[in-house]
């Protein structure tokens, strides 16, 4: 009976700690279950147009990307589990920059041309072209093209051509020419613009002009007078075609007598008190005071007295018979001169 008694003992205390163990094990694998299913997660992965749902019981991305089998390509971006729960992988694609002769291949998954630009280390110059705006968002297989261009400016010269004036003079007689001043071409500068794109020109501009040496005009001087002056005028004075004075503050037409000291015909002194000699003439002094400066022409320029002064006066000028008398050195000349119609100027 004893025997009996000490297998049941043992027995039972084989069976107490079996159930023992399985309980525990029971125990032990209900909490487990239960903190699996408190902290177990489910993400969904999104990946271009693949998306699924894993759970997971951490917020690794890359063992919830393994867990719904989609995998990392280069360049692609992982943006982390936001608060849906939501694990997003932008896929990257060829982006084509080429500049200064090299063409690079960028792996982006978004940006705009002027991001690629600065991957590419490529920095644009004030006048360089971009194929595209830099504005312009990227996609799979954009190719992005630099044009460098430069400009450089250079001058030519060119002559500039003189031109030729004609001046007349009673100092010539007529038909005669004589050059007073020689002509002389001036110089044109010229700037051009050269456009080079890619070290190659591809055009050229004007850009301005400018006059950098004026010509000198030629002066011609054209002879008016059958016969030359009596009395040349001392400083330059402008004629016409005709010999008439140009710029003058009046003129009187009319009757011009002649008259000489030669032989005793007359004083040695004027009126006004000046020396008698060619260029002195007899005026009314009421209507021409004497030092007035004249110029005295006929009509036609085919007879020319020349520079003379209002210095003497006599009853014919007084009377009205008459607007000048004109002095001559002798009585022939007078003789030959005789009566004629004149044109008096006031000059100065």
């Amino acid at each position: 009976m004893d025997t009996v008694y000490r297998v049941v003992g043992v027995v039972a205390r084989v069976v107490r700690s079996r159930l023992f163990a399985v309980s525990a094990l029971a125990v032990t694998s209900a909490v487990i279950v239960a903190a699996v299913t408190l902290n177990m997660n489910a993400v969904t992965v999104v990946a271009g147009d693949v998306s699924r749902v894993v759970l997971t019981l951490d917020d690794n991305p890359h063992r919830a990307l393994s867990s719904a089998g989609v995998s990392l390509n280069e360049g692609d971006e992982v943006l982390a589990m936001d608060e849906g729960d939501v694990l997003r992988v932008n896929r990257a694609f060829d982006v084509q920059v080429t500049a200064d002769g090299i063409t690079t291949i960028l792996r982006m998954t978004g940006g705009t041309v002027a991001d690629a630009l600065e991957r590419a280390d490529v920095t644009l110059g004030e006048f360089d072209k971009l194929s595209l705006e830099a504005g312009k968002t990227v996609y799979a297989g954009m190719e992005i093209q630099v044009d460098r261009v430069e400009y450089e400016e250079y001058t030519e010269t060119q002559p500039v051509d003189y031109t030729s004036t004609v001046q007349y003079t009673g100092s010539l007689a007529r038909g005669k020419t004589q050059v007073k001043q020689a002509g002389k071409a001036g110089i044109k500068t010229l700037t051009y613009r050269k456009c080079m794109e890619n070290g190659e020109e591809v055009g050229t501009e004007l850009v301005g002009e400018e006059i950098t040496t004026e010509p000198v005009q030629e002066i011609i001087l054209k002879g008016t007078a059958t016969h030359l002056p009596v009395s040349a005028v001392p400083y330059e004075l402008e004629l016409d075609s005709k010999g008439q004075p140009v710029n003058y503050k009046a003129v009187y037409s009319g009757s011009a007598t002649a008259y000489t000291n030669d032989r005793g015909l007359a004083g040695n002194y004027t009126a006004s008190g000046r020396k008698a000699g060619v260029g002195v003439v007899a005026v009314n002094p009421n209507i021409i005071p004497y030092g007035t400066e004249l110029y005295i022409v006929s009509a036609d320029g085919s007879w020319v007295y020349g520079y003379a002064v209002a210095g003497d006066t006599g009853g014919a000028l007084m009377s009205g018979h008459c607007i000048v008398d004109l002095f001559f050195d002798t009585w022939e000349e007078c003789s030959q001169f005789g009566r004629r119609n004149m044109n008096v100027y006031i000059i100065g």
